[in-house]
């Protein structure tokens, strides 16, 4: 099983950067083998498209805005995770929910694909993680974590 763990989020969007600040931690306890890859996903969308080729399952990391209280982690998984992004928190947004489109369009969408979301509380371009959010970021490395753990065993 290969894994691939896909860290999203703009650095310059307070809350929306915590799925790429949470890939540079992880990329910090784990390194990338023939079978795990933690990649900074950024912004790039479609550009994504070929790491998706590479993996059985996909876990992506990022900011949410389901309207729960600021910092609440959750794990959403398969055809769920459209449903969140058909709210976009930020433009990198709809380019997952894109890019999972053509990946299952020409038959390279992983068959196991895990959200593991943070809410967000502000979005604006100050470049600081809010209170909530950086107080459960541990929380949220923990989940995604055990995870990664249960598929390298």
């Amino acid at each position: 099983m290969k894994v691939l763990v896909m860290g999203l989020g703009n650095l310059l969007m307070n809350d929306d950067a915590v799925g790429v600040l949470a890939v540079q931690e992880l990329k910090k306890l784990y390194r990338d083998t023939d079978t795990l890859r933690i990649i900074d996903g950024g912004t790039l969308g479609l550009d994504l498209i070929h790491y998706l080729e590479w993996a059985d399952k996909l876990i992506i990391v990022d900011g949410v805005n389901l309207n729960l209280p600021a910092g609440t982690v959750v794990r959403i998984e398969g055809e769920d995770i459209n449903v969140v992004f058909e709210s976009k928190l930020s433009p990198h947004q709809m380019g997952l929910k894109d890019i999972l489109l053509a990946a299952e369009l020409i038959d390279c969408r992983p068959s196991d694909i895990v959200l593991f979301g943070i809410q967000t509380k502000n979005i604006d371009m100050e470049m600081n993680l809010s209170e909530e959010v950086k107080n459960n970021l541990p929380k949220l490395l923990d989940h995604v974590s055990k995870e990664i753990e249960s598929f390298l065993r």
